[in-house]
């Protein structure tokens, strides 16, 4: 299983919206409205490493009102 966390950036006054549209996103399990250097942090979800890409890259990503995104791979230790 893979596990990210990807901290987002909206353009201003869509963070709201980008944090409902994140949500909708199959493989995303929460999403937070967050005060500081990002607006959106989504825990996403995957069954491997190849489908956490696509998620992260082809699905996430891509959605209008993200500026930019910070993803974080969450290893085991």
């Amino acid at each position: 299983m893979a596990k990210a966390i990807v901290l987002i950036t909206a353009d201003p006054g869509r963070d709201r919206e980008v944090a409902g549209n994140v949500k909708k996103v199959e493989g995303v399990e929460n999403v937070y409205l967050t005060a500081g250097r990002y607006d959106v942090v989504a825990e996403a979800q995957a069954s491997d490493d190849e489908s956490m890409l696509s998620l992260t890259y082809d699905r996430i990503r891509i959605i209008d009102g993200i500026r930019e995104t910070h993803t974080m791979f969450c290893l085991k230790v």
